[in-house]
């Protein structure tokens, strides 16, 4: 008879709602069906990108001009419907420099620049860099591009846009094309891209 009775009285305090306290002083209902999951599909996402998608806070946002729609595997194609490829018609290996609404091709062949022991890339400040150092509003960060791998940029490079008080992003040209168009989308006319070919 007293194990009944216990039983009883345990499924009726399990059954029941109670409110218990939390730090803060707040009452959370336990055994309540507001923790439940919800009784009908169309409560819920059925496509976990779905979910993804309502909690993008750049989804409504204006794309620059010059957003990178897509790498090819010898360049890139714009949303302006601009691709530049290299090497250009001529032979000639050419990079990708995108400044506020701008886009420009870079001719890298008469020593644009030159890659030392195969990893450090070394822009040549007067033939390259230089067009920093001549707009104005300058940008306050540029995203480098380094090629189809991973590589380091050169010390000399680093402080030529230190000197301009120009931040860097680096990376392989594949991810500094992601990373532009995520930054150049938050913070437009602030973000500028200089970005090797990425079959180099």
């Amino acid at each position: 008879m007293y194990r009944n009775l216990s039983s009883r009285v345990l499924r009726r305090n399990l059954s029941s709602s109670l409110v218990t306290r939390n730090l803060f002083g707040g009452g959370k209902m336990v055994g309540s069906t507001q923790n439940m999951a919800p009784s009908n599909k169309l409560e819920t996402a059925s496509n976990p990108a779905d979910l993804l998608k309502r909690n993008d806070i750049l989804m409504y946002s204006q794309k620059p001009i010059n957003y990178i729609e897509s790498v090819k595997e010898n360049g890139f194609h714009l949303a302006n419907n601009i691709l530049i490829t290299s090497p250009n018609d001529q032979g000639q290996e050419v990079g990708t420099l995108l400044i506020e609404n701008e886009s420009f091709e870079v001719n890298l062949a008469d020593g644009g620049y030159k890659l030392v022991n195969g990893f450090i890339v070394d822009f040549n400040a007067e033939q390259v860099l230089a067009i920093f150092g001549k707009v104005h509003p300058k940008p306050e960060i540029v995203v480098v591009g380094l090629g189809r791998k991973s590589r380091r940029l050169s010390d000399e490079s680093r402080k030529y846009f230190s000197q301009l008080g120009i931040q860097l992003e680096v990376g392989d040209s594949q991810n500094a094309a992601k990373i532009y168009d995520l930054l150049a989308t938050e913070r437009p006319g602030v973000i500028a891209a200089l970005l090797l070919p990425p079959n180099v």
